[in-house]
């Protein structure tokens, strides 16, 4: 075992060399040449593979006269025994990105419905609003004109975007059967918010917004406990393209809703939910440490709570087939 972890750290090793020398060889033929061209190849082999392997397709809605935009993964071929389930990503990239370990498994058993939040991905607007309501009534306002208007979803959320569902479920819950939260500071005071963000150092845009693959190596290194190695050899003009492609564009935007995420106080209304609720935390989770997960549960009587050991905040990447598997035997209703 030791003997194959070695060979496997000489391997990315090369492999980050190689990468380097290609780096330096495209910058010698081409002067001042900074188009974030790998991550936008891998941008698109993520959607090749989405359309190809897991049959989903991007759809486009326009809201209010084209003041928002709100891109979709949906499934190409809607059956109807299947349930639908609505996935929300949170900070890190867009949809496709954070659901790559997980859309193949769950696109077998579901209809799936996969927006970008606004500002994120493909999603934009002109509206100032940066609420999560704003994002709850941009996700709700698509969900309807793909035809999703008469309730009995399922909506599996993670981080941020356990805010937005959460306020879906409040604000229309005639829409929602049950909902799945995981890693998410629901609930969280303006002082639990701050109190949290403190023990990383720094402003809460450096942390969810990166500027520098120092900003971004920080960032992975909170949000996991397990598989980090690999972030120590990615080179640095790499994860500057992955910064450029996945933030820039909408870097002020994306600044202003983290900070009113943090700056907003919940009110104790927030917790009136009636829907089935599944929170799964890992308990190493440095982000959103476990005790509010446990919080979230001892205030929602419907709720049932899976703690995952050794994962960290980023449980769609630490441990995506089990979350997969307690997703499917939630929304499925399987013992």
């Amino acid at each position: 075992m030791a003997s194959m972890k070695r060979i496997l750290h000489l391997l990315c090793r090369y492999i980050s060399i190689a990468i380097s020398l290609f780096q330096s060889l495209v910058l010698c033929l081409f002067d001042n040449f900074d188009y974030p061209i790998l991550i936008n190849l891998a941008d698109a082999f993520l959607s090749f593979y989405f359309i190809t392997f897991c049959d989903l397709r991007p759809i486009t809605v326009d809201l209010n006269d084209g003041e928002t935009t709100v891109h979709f993964w949906v499934s190409g071929h809607r059956r109807n025994n299947r349930p639908d389930l609505v996935m929300l990503h949170g900070y890190g990239g867009n949809s496709k990105w954070q659901f790559i370990h997980q859309v193949s498994d769950l696109s077998k058993s579901f209809n799936l419905f996969i927006p970008d939040l606004v500002f994120f991905g493909n999603s934009h607007s002109r509206n100032t609003e940066r609420t999560v309501e704003f994002q709850a009534r941009s996700v709700v306002g698509g969900l309807k004109r793909l035809g999703c208007s008469e309730g009995g979803l399922a909506v599996y959320s993670i981080s941020y975007g356990g805010f937005v569902a959460y306020r879906i479920a409040k604000m229309w819950p005639e829409m929602i059967e049950r909902l799945v939260i995981v890693s998410s500071g629901v609930g969280f005071t303006q002082q639990q918010k701050m109190t949290e963000m403190k023990k990383h150092g720094g402003d809460v845009s450096e942390i969810l917004v990166p500027r520098s693959p120092r900003d971004l190596r920080m960032l992975v290194r909170i949000s996991m406990n397990t598989g980090i190695a690999f972030i120590d050899w990615v080179p640095d003009f790499i994860l500057s393209q992955f910064i450029a492609v996945m933030y820039e564009t909408n870097r002020k935007e994306l600044v202003e809703l983290a900070k009113n995420l943090l700056e907003r106080e919940e009110d104790a209304e927030f917790y009136a939910i009636s829907q089935k609720t599944l929170i799964i935390w890992g308990d190493k989770d440095e982000v959103f440490p476990l005790e509010h997960g446990r919080r979230l549960h001892r205030h929602l009587p419907n709720s049932s709570i899976e703690i995952l050991k050794d994962i960290g905040h980023g449980v769609n990447i630490e441990a995506p087939t089990t979350l997969n598997n307690l997703i499917t035997s939630f929304v499925l209703d399987v013992s």
